[in-house]
């Protein structure tokens, strides 16, 4: 799927679980690494004796940092460069500390909200309920702008603003498809498991005594709720990346292709060279993608520096490389080496003695017949 071309959201909303089932791994091995310092460091917190605030300001570094990592994991498998873990990491930080600024700014939005909910009629709570929601859609791009595009928090908040505004409905629904879908999804399967547990499994299953099979089957669902809620965050990311390049489609070009001309294959040239098979057929670039350039010229303006010094160089030899006639035409001359200047020299002794020898038998000849007239 080229994400450079205007894409369906729902063909989007399709292929976030594909890139989910790519992200996967990666995904889970940099949640387990990061769970790991987190609890390292919470253990060393209480272990010391340090305040228990630190704790709750940890906890908010890591959320911000772990949304950081995941756009850019999902990011790394949707554009198909491969990023690797630690490089997403290290790539994370200062992204990191721009969603944790965006993130008290949109606490800082959201706690206004509440107080005007609380004080306000009924009429206005609803007006501003809905004002919220619209307000959230919009903004809807900015912590994937901060984690992908290294934007600060108002720049993202300003590119969010005018992305959503020229996608608006299509950001509903991929909002609606991505994140409503999962949730539902999410829900209805736990509410089922917490149904179908106790009624049909009572007697095998208790939360104090759990068995290796129990065990297993709850780290398989927590898996799968974990694989749809990546799926969701992975459609997402793919219609952000869409609009993204939607927003500067003109500056890309087209697929290259290259009509061959009609006629029989050829074969021309000291290389041998051919025309390549399927002759009149167009060419795309996975066509030809395998082949390889063995020759190539650059057209050089007349004004460039690097011409004028070949010229320079080719059209103006040294006077002990060359040899000048004064009865031959004069024309540019190129560099000679010694061999080919000898060569010259004998072909023009050879020539004059030549010469030489037809002037002597056409006076022969002349002198042999006036006598015979006489």
């Amino acid at each position: 799927m080229d994400l450079k071309e205007n894409q369906n959201i729902f063909r989007l909303f399709i292929e976030g679980f594909r890139l989910a089932n790519r992200a996967m791994l990666s995904v889970l091995i940099s949640l387990v690494l990061l769970s790991a310092v987190l609890l390292g460091i919470v253990f060393a917190i209480d272990h010391f004796g340090l305040p228990k605030f630190l704790i709750s300001i940890l906890k908010f570094i890591f959320n911000a940092y772990t949304l950081v990592l995941i756009w850019r994991l999902l990011a790394a498998k949707a554009d198909n460069f491969g990023e690797s873990i630690s490089n997403a990491m290290r790539a994370s930080v200062k992204p990191a500390a721009y969603m944790a600024i965006f993130s008290l700014l949109l606490a800082g939005g959201w706690l206004l909200c509440l107080l005007a909910i609380v004080f306000l009629p009924w009429a206005l709570r609803i007006i501003v309920l809905l004002g919220a929601a619209f307000v959230g859609l919009r903004l809807a791009f900015a912590s994937t702008a901060i984690a992908l595009k290294d934007q600060g928090p108002v720049s993202a908040l300003i590119y969010s603003w005018e992305l959503t505004g020229r996608n608006f409905w299509k950001t509903l629904g991929m909002c609606l498809l991505s994140f409503g879908f999962c949730s539902l999804l999410s829900g209805a399967l736990v509410y089922a498991a917490f149904l179908i547990i106790p009624l049909y499994f009572a007697d095998s299953f208790s939360l104090v005594n759990l068995t290796l099979q129990w065990k297993v089957a709850l780290v398989c669902f927590g898996l799968f709720l974990s694989f749809i809620w990546v799926a969701g965050f992975s459609s997402f990311l793919l219609f952000f990346l869409n609009c993204d390049y939607g927003a500067n489609r003109g500056s890309f070009t087209s697929k290259a292709e290259a009509q061959l001309v009609q006629q029989p294959t050829q074969v021309f040239g000291e290389d041998n060279n051919v025309l390549p098979p399927g002759v009149g057929k167009t060419v795309s670039q996975e066509d030809v993608k395998n082949l390889g350039v063995v020759k190539s010229s650059v057209r050089t303006g007349g004004d460039s520096h690097e011409l004028k010094e070949h010229l320079q160089q080719v059209y103006t030899p040294r006077p002990d490389d060359t040899v000048q006639y004064a009865d031959e035409d004069r024309m540019p001359t190129i560099l000679f080496d010694d061999d080919m200047a000898k060569q010259m020299e004998e072909n023009r002794k050879m020539w004059e003695a030549k010469k030489k020898e037809t002037a002597q038998k056409k006076e022969d000849d002349n002198g042999q017949s006036i006598k015979m007239s006489k």
